[in-house]
């Protein structure tokens, strides 16, 4: 297995004393194995839009969240899941596949795609797995388009990983309704009265086998479907999530504002760290090229747009986001 750490990106708020969730983000290469010996949830009844509740056997934590059963939420389109199966609240939103899947057996009233859980490991580090098995789409007029995937919480760490198996997609148009790829992101927690963010939400976007993290700050609207991957997932790729957590007093020591925002030629830096690094990041991941005079930054350079600024110090690091105009 070769393990590929691609765009790390920590934006970090402050909420009193605390920061806001932080991910890490990587991806992996692991053979895809079906589950075995898990529980279904349709019981061979043929599915669209689904609504199933599901023990977990531990509790799990996200943000401000923390759960020990899991909805498959009726209200969306077969692989969202959350922590409540109502669509109104505080909640985190699970979305390891946004189209509207479908049973791939649901024209000939014959299940061809079974739902299934199974929570396995020993108590203090149990992993639950969720895996929908040859599922279709709805919008797929041909019928055939297929995919394999699989959700795994940790207990513990409370790690999130997206695992993708085999699939065959000859009609992407309606497959993916009319995007390039699929829609995967993750709202670690989500007001859904009035649509907008509580923390971070992230998003997998670009080439799907080496994907770019888009971060979407606290106080935004939900990104829904803003972004879609170019292409189809590999069978074997993994998406990880791995929260990061900093002591106040680490938190403290790496945050730090920018001034003027949006800004023209310069952007100032104020933090209480006495050393540290920059890296300037396009809205892509690609680091851009930006000369400092002590904690002055020249972006004149710079086309227009979104940009993250992250610095790096002893204790950690934090990323804020900054519009060159």
């Amino acid at each position: 297995m070769k393990l590929k750490l691609l765009l790390l990106i920590f934006l970090l708020y402050v909420i009193g004393l605390n920061a806001q969730s932080i991910y890490n983000f990587e991806t992996e290469n692991i053979t895809y194995e079906n589950l075995a010996g898990s529980t279904s949830l349709n019981n061979g009844d043929v599915w669209d839009d689904p609504a199933y509740t599901i023990p977990m056997g531990f509790d799990f934590k996200i943000s401000s969240h923390t759960f020990s059963t899991i909805y498959i939420v009726e209200w969306n389109v077969g692989a969202v899941l959350s922590s409540r199966p109502d669509d109104n609240g505080i909640q985190p939103l699970f979305v390891p596949v946004g189209q509207d899947i479908i049973d791939l057996g649901y024209a000939t009233g014959t299940s061809q795609s079974n739902i299934s859980y199974k929570t396995e490991g020993t108590v203090g580090s149990q992993i639950f797995k969720i895996e929908w098995k040859n599922v279709g789409f709805y919008d797929d007029l041909t019928e055939l388009d297929f995919m394999n995937f699989q959700m795994w919480l940790y207990e513990g760490t409370n790690v999130i990983e997206y695992r993708y198996g085999p699939s065959e997609i000859n009609n992407p148009s309606g497959s993916f309704e009319g995007e390039t790829g699929l829609f995967v992101n993750l709202a670690t927690s989500i007001d859904m009265d009035n649509g907008e963010l509580e923390d971070n939400a992230y998003i997998v976007t670009e080439n799907p086998s080496n994907p770019t993290l888009i971060i979407i700050e606290p106080g935004n609207p939900d990104p829904g479907e803003d972004e879609a991957l170019n292409g189809m997932v590999p069978d074997g790729t993994v998406y990880r999530f791995g929260p990061q957590q900093l002591s106040v007093e680490d938190f403290a020591a790496v945050d730090f504002k920018i001034f003027p925002n949006p800004a023209s030629d310069y952007l100032n830096i104020q933090t209480k760290a006495s050393e540290y690094n920059f890296s300037i990041y396009n809205s892509l991941g690609q680091v851009m090229n930006a000369n400092s005079v002590e904690n002055r930054i020249d972006i004149s350079n710079l086309s227009n747009g979104i940009y993250f600024i992250k610095i790096e110090t002893e204790s950690g690091s934090a990323t804020k986001k900054f519009i060159k105009q």
